[in-house]
């Protein structure tokens, strides 16, 4: 009878945690896209007129940009790599690039370019990511060629 009672107590305690935590899901557009955009988008947003030099054209870096659900989910690395797997952390590019050593020439982002990602920062994206990388009704920034200010100093 005890032991009935202290699983039926465990099993309301423990069960209604499991359930809340399975329907946060991480929301795109207020969760991951804005480390994107702080992190990536200075380098990777759409081609445009060069703030310093007028009547250059401004290409994203390696031809990746990172404004718009469509190109976010088709953009492959080196070897094909696609830079986000849906439930697949592990294989996607943006998760390995964020985790390489900050020497490592392939480190992203660049150190001293953007603020580097915290291991919370990461643990959220790669959830994402594991979630199937859902971008809700995210299809693009409306902004793509404003990204924020950084001060150069690495969060804590």
């Amino acid at each position: 009878m005890r032991k009935n009672t202290l699983i039926a107590a465990f099993v309301g305690l423990v069960l209604p945690v499991l359930s809340t935590s399975a329907q946060d899901k991480v929301d795109f557009q207020k969760q991951v896209y804005p480390l994107i955009k702080a992190s990536c988008v200075q380098c990777h947003r759409p081609e445009h007129e060069s703030p310093d030099r007028p009547g250059r054209k401004v290409k994203p870096k390696g031809g990746y940009v990172f404004t718009n659900a469509e190109s976010l989910s088709a953009a492959e690395g080196e070897e094909g790599v696609k830079f986000i797997v849906p439930g697949k952390p592990a294989d996607s590019r943006i998760i390995q690039v964020v985790n390489l050593p900050l020497d490592d020439e392939y480190h992203y982002p660049p150190e001293g370019k953007a603020p580097q990602w915290t291991k919370a920062e990461i643990a959220l994206v790669t959830k994402w990511i594991e979630e199937g990388a859902d971008f809700g009704g995210w299809k693009e920034d409306d902004k793509p060629l404003e990204y924020p200010e950084w001060d150069g100093k690495e969060k804590e």
